[in-house]
């Protein structure tokens, strides 16, 4: 009786070859998500201590991600595409980029040392103050530059490396892992931002820095057909590759609602951010908050792995539907702390329910969001759709950092109470999550004309664009 084996391509797995790989590609996903919510929960608070205002850490932290991910995402993504190693297609970049992206966050977690250095040796005329601010400033635009090479083609990896069967599964399990990374930060090491925050960022970019490069050289890729000539020469080749990426992602009302839908979701983060300090707006500190967001992520990663099974038995975008539906119910209770002044402890416990029931109702947009791309963008072009909104959404979510942080700090002139600005984090949120369901709508509905469940197919079959 031979082997049950596995294919992803020319790869072949047995059992135990694919238990390897799972247990590399979802060790890697736990580094690789340690590092960033350590980034992304840290770099906040460091600002903010340097009297940064509100419009800069927007523009740091949502306006110039949005800005790469719109320029630098889709060239990657297309150039990943078409590359052919003896490493693969994907790996070169993830390899290329981890090393530059360790030392940024080294020096963004010695800033402090740093800046201390520069300002005595080079900016004398500058206060201590003012050089911190100013270097954290380029070390983040830098680190999101750098990131950009692992976020685009990271996700495109497990494509092209785990077996089409086994997809969903190995994407719920990539879930609950980032989930379980996230809790355990937010649990065990935010509280301690204020004390250690200068040597958990240095600790987090090493552990990155060593084992997802460990991860890369132990997770191995397939061959590869050729890449698709492009059809003419110099700006005639460009220029026709461009019109043909245009007419086949942009000409089908279908795919903008999915685009639309996105961005409004997308933009509804802009507000992420500013999040903890809605939390010590209602009275939380930085390690109650940090337990709670641990508490929260476990809750949502046993919602997580049902919510998926679920989708796969009733279709993601109805997912998408239930999950947008309860958030528009969720979300506004939030706003409770804003009509009503409540004893410090009715504050914090009432926060903390709510908290975690937006989170859990959240995991089921979550589950669905990447298999319903997978199930209704081309398969053979999803990497190409997959960028296409990314393009719509960079100018937009660029705005939106802008105007959110604007928002707050024009809010902040007019209210006397501390950080009660906060307070209208969830109004942003709820806003921009209805207008999300709405185009979800229009899509569900498009897509039961297209066929649904029965026989869809996704609209505008590839046509070769010609240059008149």
């Amino acid at each position: 009786m031979s082997k049950k084996t596995y294919r992803a391509g020319t790869l072949t797995y047995t059992k135990l070859g694919l238990v390897a790989l799972f247990g590399w590609l979802l060790w890697g996903d736990f580094i690789f998500n340690l590092m960033e919510i350590v980034a992304g929960s840290f770099i906040p608070l460091k600002l903010k201590s340097l009297d940064a205002p509100n419009w800069l850490i927007g523009l740091a932290l949502t306006t110039v991600p949005a800005f790469v991910g719109m320029t630098v995402h889709p060239v990657i993504s297309m150039a990943s595409d078409r590359t052919r190693t003896r490493w693969g297609r994907r790996i070169p970049y993830l390899l290329g980029a981890t090393p530059f992206v360790t030392l940024t966050l080294v020096l963004i977690g010695s800033s402090d040392w740093v800046a201390a250095w520069l300002q005595a040796t080079l900016f004398s005329n500058m206060t201590p103050t003012q050089v911190t601010l100013w270097l954290l400033a380029f070390l983040v635009i830098a680190f999101q530059f750098l990131n950009t090479f692992i976020t685009s083609t990271y996700l495109y990896l497990f494509n092209d490396v785990v077996p089409t069967e086994l997809l969903s599964r190995f994407m719920a399990l990539f879930r609950i892992v980032a989930i379980a990374a996230t809790s355990g930060f937010q649990y065990f090491l935010f509280g301690k931002s204020e004390t250690h925050m200068p040597e958990i960022f240095i600790g987090s970019a090493l552990l990155y820095g060593v084992f997802f490069v460990a991860m890369c050289l132990h997770v191995k890729e397939g061959d590869y057909p050729p890449p698709e000539e492009l059809p003419g020469q110099g700006l005639h080749r460009v220029w026709s590759s461009v019109r043909t990426y245009a007419v086949e992602c942009y000409s089908h009302r279908f795919y903008w609602w999915i685009i639309l839908g996105s961005i409004f979701w997308g933009i509804s983060f802009a507000m992420i951010a500013f999040r903890v300090f809605f939390a010590e707006s209602v009275g939380l500190s930085l390690d109650q908050f940090g337990k709670l967001m641990g508490v929260a992520g476990v809750v949502s990663a046993f919602v997580l792995y049902p919510a998926a099974a679920l989708a796969d038995r009733w279709h993601p975008i109805r997912v998408i539907l239930l999950g947008l539906v309860g958030l528009i119910v969720v979300v506004p209770l939030q706003l409770v702390f804003l009509i009503f002044d409540m004893p410090p402890e009715q504050s914090r416990a009432i926060y903390m329910v709510l908290f975690v029931l937006h989170i859990s109702v959240q995991a089921f947009y979550v589950a669905a969001q990447m298999p319903m791309a997978m199930r209704l963008f081309p398969k053979d072009r999803f990497g190409q759709f997959n960028t296409a909104g990314a393009i719509i959404a960079g100018p937009v979510t660029m705005l939106a950092g802008i105007l959110v942080g604007a928002w707050l700090d024009w809010l902040d002139n007019r209210m006397e109470a501390p950080l009660s600005q906060y307070r209208y984090y969830p109004a942003w949120v709820a806003g921009c999550q209805f207008i999300c369901l709405i185009f979800m709508i229009l899509l569900y509905r498009d897509w039961k004309k297209l066929g649904g469940d029965e026989s869809y197919s996704p609209p505008a079959e590839r046509k070769p664009a010609t240059v008149g």
